[in-house]
């Protein structure tokens, strides 16, 4: 018995031409989809360039300096940070017309300041400034 010869098949494929199709249909789906968190920072109220400079009295002035030696000073008293919410907290009460003034040395580390400026809102501070102390 003779065997009939079939012609040799190449294996069947996939077909690929629309593979970049799907994959851009598939990026503007995800990238459509995707909900991105949105971080609430605190509002602080900048001076315009017509700004006016206002006379305040000193004893209605309290200066909150970040050493560069990560040390805190209230008026030139060494304070742990986690009593300088407290001692914000008794300045305010005694004086409703208080300014803080967060001074931060140049060599000090950045997150320092940014946790004193946390316990100063967190203490009720509604009028506070921010600047770099050069001592």
């Amino acid at each position: 018995m003779a065997r009939i010869k079939r012609p040799a098949q190449a294996p069947p494929e996939i077909s690929q031409a629309s593979t970049a199709d799907i994959a851009f249909l598939l990026l503007i789906f995800f990238i459509s989809t995707t909900v991105f968190e949105q971080e609430f920072g605190m509002q602080v109220l900048l001076p315009g360039l017509g700004g006016k400079s206002v006379k305040v009295k000193r004893d209605n002035v309290l200066t909150v300096r970040a050493g560069a030696d990560g040390e805190i000073y209230v008026e030139d008293a060494p304070t742990a940070l986690r009593e300088l919410r407290g001692v914000l907290e008794g300045r305010l009460e005694a004086n409703e017309n208080l300014i803080i003034s967060i001074e931060t040395e140049g060599d000090a580390a950045y997150q320092r300041m940014i946790d004193v400026l946390d316990e100063v809102k967190a203490a009720g501070a509604e009028r506070f400034s921010i600047k770099q102390f050069r001592g």
